[in-house]
This record gives C-alpha cells, structure tokens and sequence, in this order.
C-alpha cells in the first residue's frame, strides 16, 4: 500500500482481519477500538490490487462524512483529490472506481458490478443491504469487509454470525474489546464497566451480539415466538388476515396473519419491497389472496386512492383506527399476546424478525413514541391484529329488533342473557 513513507502499525486483532483470506470478514468489536483504521487500511489494499469498481458504505450520511470517509482519506490522502463528492465517487484515471454511498435507501448500490466493499457499522444497516451487497459482488465473487460495533441480535447475528459460528468457510469473523486498543484508556473501560447498563456494556465495549435495549417488543423471544415453517405449512387456520403499510420510497409492508381455533396469531408471510406502484402491490395481494384465502384486510388509511384500486380490484380494506394513542394501545395489544405466547413468527419472515430486533424507543428522554424505523411490517402487523375481531360462527343474525325489554331486578336488559 503506498502510505508516502508513512508507517502504520497494526494491532493483532486489525491484522488478523485485515489478512483473512475468507470472502466474508466482519470485524465486530467494541468503540474506538481501530475498527474503521482497518477498514480504510484493507479497502486501499484491495483497490490497490484489483482494477475494478469496490464500494464504501455506512448505513447514515452522518456517519459517512463524519467518520467514515474521514477516516478513510486520514488513512489514504493521495486519494482524496479524487473524491467527486456529488457524484459519490473516489474517480482516479485508468484505475477502478470506490462508489461512496450511505444506505439509508439500500437500493442505491443497485446496477453496480463490484468485487469489494467495506460495510462500515453494518449493524445498523437493514437486511436488505446485506442482501443487496450479495448481488453486487456475485459476478466478481468479490469479498465483504464489515466493520462495526453489534447493534442487535438482527441479520448480522443470524445470517452472518451465526454461519461463522457453524463453521461456514466462507464466514470470518473477528471480536474484541475496546481495551484491546493498545490506545484505549483502560480507566475508561473499567468506568464504563461500572456504571453501564450491562446488555449496553457488553456490546458497545466487549464487541458481544448482545440484545438491543429499549426494544418496543422485549417481550419477543427467538427461542418461544420463532417457530419452523414446517410447522406453519401443517396448521389449519379458522381465518386468514392481513396488514398493510403503503409505501414507496420506504418499503410496502404485508404481513399475512393466520388465526387458529384457539386465538392464536400465526405470521405465516411477509412482503417487503420499495419502489413498487399500486398496481404492482395490488398483484402481489391478489396473488397472496388466492394462495392463504385470505378474507380480511387492514391497510394504513392515510392513502383513500389505494384503498380504492383494492376496492375495486375485490379486496375490501376493513377500516383501520389511526387515532390518538392507538400506536401506544395496538404495540400494549402485541406484548400482551407475546407475553401469552399467542403470537408466533414464521422464521423464513426474515424482515419482520430484523425488525423485532431493532425497533427501539429512543435511548434519551421519555417518550412513549418509537423512533419511527425499523416499523414498516409491525406497523402492518398491529394495524391487522388490533382491528381484527373474531366472528362468532353460532351467533343469529339479528334480523329483527328485540320485540320487548325485560326489566329485571336493578337493571334493563334487551337481550336474552342468563346468568
């Protein structure tokens, strides 16, 4: 790496990443523990030694102007002459392109054909950058540099962590503590130690897949609310419902609910996608109609026209309460039927488990409101569950008004109620 006569010194935790051979790396470790030093450091040794496109990424434009790509030209300033900051890319003649991107609309890496990127704190990434990052690098079988502090128990732990644990060759995965720094104060660990919360401790300093604090829905638990789909395809369901959170620059979000003879809530799919028109939605509910016979639908209402395209495609919405405090209402609903264990997930709807994962209160001040992401297929779930009323098979349909009140000791009655 050309470093004009510089020297920089790798700590054994940076080495050991920055030379693994695997095509899969992810560097998760505590704060300021050199993780974006030693993305900027292996993002150069691959443009030096590929001709082709690589990508740099952080989930927020914050993030990437304020840490990333500084880091990245500290690291490297020969380049940053080069740096075409409207057009997002490092552009240097006769040598390949480093596209800058951040990822809070995870499409925006589509078309690029790549063979490396550097995920620079993936965790708060969402599935479908890491999904995305795939397809890029799939023609080249190019190599993923990740580095970040965990976040939560959401893709990076399931679909990447987990694959390394399984022993997975492609998968690497290097964990340390901030104290591992050689430049890390140790009097600030011990002090963060001490009076940390310890979930908080554990992932900001030690670097461990620890779960997220604040979570709106705490009372989710993988290992009881997570059932096999094997178990979903054997159910019988006495109703099918759904929940629908319109969007376009943000996900369209479906879930599709089964409800058994014992009340209890089964989500048994999921449809999650940006940039699709109405009548490209309305295909999808067709086809999801047809497939679980589904009666019963529950759209957000802030959008009359398309609830009216349902309308007239045969799917009648079902009016769905958006009032005042129906958000703080509808998410005590949820944790109530996780708290029963009446409320399971399919565990191939991977979007909706990645958000039960990171859909969080904000960590300071008091407010009874969720930061508004991570949402789009719970908003979807709650407006289907909290507006849904079981029917009742043996009740008559009152096709006559009670001919006569009976007026009983201490009150009236109009009905036929025996105690």
């Amino acid at each position: 790496m050309k470093t004009d006569e510089r020297t920089i010194k790798l700590h054994k935790f940076q080495d050991k990443a920055i030379f693994a051979k695997e095509r899969f790396i992810a560097l998760i470790a505590g704060i300021q523990s050199g993780k974006t030093i030693a993305g900027a450091i292996w993002s150069r040794m691959q443009w030096d030694k590929f001709n082709d496109d690589g990508l740099i990424i952080s989930p927020t434009y914050k993030i990437l102007t304020q840490s990333t790509l500084p880091k990245f030209f500290e690291i490297n300033p020969d380049l940053k002459k080069f740096y075409k900051k409207q057009e997002g890319v490092i552009d240097v003649p006769d040598r390949g392109k480093i596209y800058v991107r951040s990822t809070d609309n995870p499409n925006v890496i589509e078309g690029m054909t790549l063979r490396w990127v550097w995920a620079d704190e993936a965790g708060q990434m969402k599935l479908d950058v890491w999904i995305n990052v795939q397809g890029r690098l799939s023609i080249l079988e190019g190599k993923l540099f990740i580095t970040t502090t965990p976040y939560a128990e959401n893709w990076l732990k399931k679909d990447f962590y987990e694959k390394w644990k399984e022993g997975i060759p492609e998968y690497k995965v290097v964990q340390f503590r901030s104290i591992d720094n050689p430049f890390f104060p140790k009097a600030e660990y011990e002090r963060a130690k001490a009076t940390m919360d310890k979930r908080t401790f554990k992932r900001r300093y030690c670097g461990l897949m620890e779960r997220k604090e604040g979570l709106v829905y705490d009372e989710f638990m993988p290992s009881v609310h997570k059932i096999s789909a094997d178990i979903i395809e054997k159910k019988r369901f006495k109703e099918v419902i759904a929940g629908i959170d319109w969007g376009f620059n943000h996900p369209t979000a479906v879930v599709v609910i089964g409800i058994d003879n014992d009340n209890y809530f089964y989500v048994i799919d999921e449809y999650y996608k940006r940039g699709k028109t109405t009548a490209e939605i309305i295909e999808k509910l067709k086809y999801f109609k047809e497939k679980y016979k589904i009666r019963f639908w529950y759209p957000d209402p802030a959008e009359p026209d398309r609830l009216e395209e349902m309308k007239r495609s045969g799917l009648f919405p079902r009016e769905v309460n958006k009032g005042k405090g129906s958000i703080t209402l509808g998410i005590d609903k949820i944790r109530e039927l996780f708290k029963q264990g009446r409320l399971l997930i399919n565990e191939n709807c991977k979007y909706i488990l990645d958000e039960l994962s990171m859909y969080a209160y904000p960590e300071e001040g008091e407010s009874e409101k969720p930061i508004k992401e991570f949402d789009d297929l719970l908003d979807a779930l709650r407006y289907a569950i909290t507006t849904y009323m079981p029917l009742n098979r043996f009740q008559p349909t009152n096709l006559l008004d009670t001919p006569f009140q009976i007026k009983r000791y201490g009150k009236v009655s109009n009905n036929y109620d025996f105690e």
